[in-house]
């Protein structure tokens, strides 16, 4: 090999480098789920899926469009979530994908798509959303202090597992709602990553983004309403996907597996879709930690270990950022079964999604949020003041809100500390006439804390 094609080879790889460097970073933002949580409610959640609508059952069809979706599913950023692909019987044009995987594309999207390229970009866009775990994103960042009480339901007789509880807390699958309904920005991100997964396997992103756009073209009558109820569209897609491509290795864009007029005439050929609705299975009831020789309890976290009183309750998913702990009297039961507490702790992770952390800003951020969130809580401004605990700097905010348990007043201390890009906030509740008592335990629960 002479020199000048040594050079020429550096050359390229320098501009390779540096093409990619100039791609924007796609990363999932602040979420108060794990992955694992994530996998769990999408596999509860398809269970309503799959009895509600008419699936195309085995064959060509569904064999065709699950063997499309495995080629975006084994892509690297595609995260490795199990992913699923189902076709639904449905001429309008809808495509969804639940958390943790599983994928569901009407047959008119088959219908009015104009090649395979189109199809598979639009597998691709919503693999995107899991990966991105947008979803779980969204219900995080509307129920910043609901959810680690929220998973304290999978205590005593709530049923329906985590989407049951979430039913309780008014979320669900409704096209307009938290959990389905993606911003602008997430829909922008799901373009970019789609954008890239197809790219590697041989498709030309911007057959995606126009797909989109004709589909928006069509909105204006009845049928691209059902996609955009839930995916707004962020606006000149084909430009920014358009520039995209520029950033990305060149390639060769052509891939095709030959089938798609043939699955599309299956389409075509389906029956009238029929409605199923069913009830939903109970979920189950989490293991506690074993008592230590003194008789606490030792909670051990995705990434920190907390002691607590024996006869506590910790509630919560081992692999993820937070836990609620309480007394089995902290915990308000309601008769449609949900789940309120009343005295004990809630501690999880934030992370603000605008990626600049600001130690006091982000407190601000995350007690603003708690206050909107709970309507019983006092409106004044906080007072946030700033302490220390085993060498930490933390913030240190009182809160006043109606309690659980009796009616009256309860007080409500948030302390955040900062942790792994964000901050970790925990909030100590109890009622008023209780809270001289329980400040010994909250005490002794908060210098317990370490990181692991």
């Amino acid at each position: 090999m002479n020199q000048r094609t040594v050079i020429a080879i550096l050359l390229g790889v320098v501009a390779l480098v540096a093409q990619t460097a100039k791609l924007k970073e796609l990363k999932p933002g602040w979420n108060l789920f794990s992955k694992d949580s994530d996998i769990q409610m999408g596999r509860e959640y398809s269970k309503q899926v799959e009895q509600e609508n008419d699936l195309v059952p085995p064959g060509p069809l569904t064999d065709y469009i699950s063997s499309l979706g495995q080629k975006v599913a084994t892509q690297p950023q595609a995260s490795g979530f199990p992913y699923t692909f189902r076709v639904v019987n449905d001429p309008n044009i809808n495509a969804f994908a639940l958390p943790g995987g599983p994928v569901y594309i009407n047959s008119g999207i088959l219908l009015n798509a104009e090649n395979e390229a189109q199809l598979l970009g639009v597998m691709a866009h919503e693999c995107s959303h899991v990966a991105l775990r947008h979803s779980t994103n969204q219900l995080t960042k509307a129920n910043a202090i609901q959810i680690p009480a929220m998973i304290a339901g999978l205590y005593g007789q709530s049923k329906g597992g985590i989407t049951g509880l979430l039913t309780q807390m008014g979320v669900g699958l409704a096209a307009n709602g938290v959990l389905m309904k993606f911003s602008r920005g997430a829909e922008q991100q799901a373009d970019l990553l789609g954008a890239r997964m197809m790219s590697q396997i041989g498709y030309n992103p911007i057959e995606m983004a126009r797909f989109f756009e004709t589909l928006e073209a069509k909105a204006g009558g009845k049928a691209g309403a059902s996609f955009f109820a839930s995916h707004p569209n962020p606006g000149n897609r084909v430009k920014y996907v358009s520039e995209e491509i520029t950033l990305l290795p060149r390639r060769e864009y052509g891939t095709d597996t030959g089938r798609f007029q043939q699955m599309k005439q299956l389409a075509k050929n389906l029956p009238t879709p029929r409605k199923k609705v069913a009830p939903l299975e109970s979920g189950q009831v989490p293991n506690q930690p074993p008592q230590n020789s003194d008789g606490s309890r030792t909670w051990t976290g995705a990434d920190f270990k907390i002691s607590y009183p024996g006869a506590w309750l910790a509630l919560g998913d081992a692999n993820s950022h937070g836990v609620t702990i309480a007394p089995r009297e902290g915990i308000k039961q309601e008769a449609n079964s949900s789940v309120q507490i009343g005295h004990g702790v809630i501690i999880s992770h934030y992370e603000d999604d605008d990626g600049r952390f600001d130690f006091k800003q982000d407190t601000q951020k995350l007690i603003q949020q708690i206050m909107q969130q709970n309507t019983s809580m006092n409106r004044t401004q906080p007072q946030i003041n700033q302490h220390q605990v085993n060498g930490r700097n933390v913030y240190v905010t009182r809160l006043s809100s109606k309690s659980a348990l009796d009616g009256g007043n309860e007080t409500d201390t948030v302390v955040t500390m900062e942790h792994d890009g964000g901050m970790l906030y925990i909030v100590f509740i109890a009622p008023e006439r209780e809270m001289n008592n329980a400040q010994r335990d909250f005490d002794n629960i908060l210098n317990s804390l370490t990181f692991r």
